[in-house]
């Protein structure tokens, strides 16, 4: 049964012996069957071209700065 701490957010599958965190030691534990898990979603297709973009400029202006 997994555990998840909530004052050190340790996550793992054993507690302690007396039901303690094994990470902190803090008896704030929450015994859950499924924990949520973080999906991140696939970034956008304009995100990635205004950052190749903003490093474009970046790179310029140093080399600007440098030639100069």
């Amino acid at each position: 049964m997994p555990y998840h701490c909530k004052d050190c957010s340790y996550r793992g599958v054993k507690s302690g012996q007396l039901g303690e965190c094994p990470a902190c030691g803090s008896y704030n534990i929450v015994k859950s069957t499924t924990l949520p898990a973080r999906q991140s979603a696939p970034a956008k297709k304009w995100r990635l071209v205004v950052l190749v973009l903003l490093w474009v400029v970046f790179l310029a202006l140093v080399i600007g700065k440098l030639v100069r």
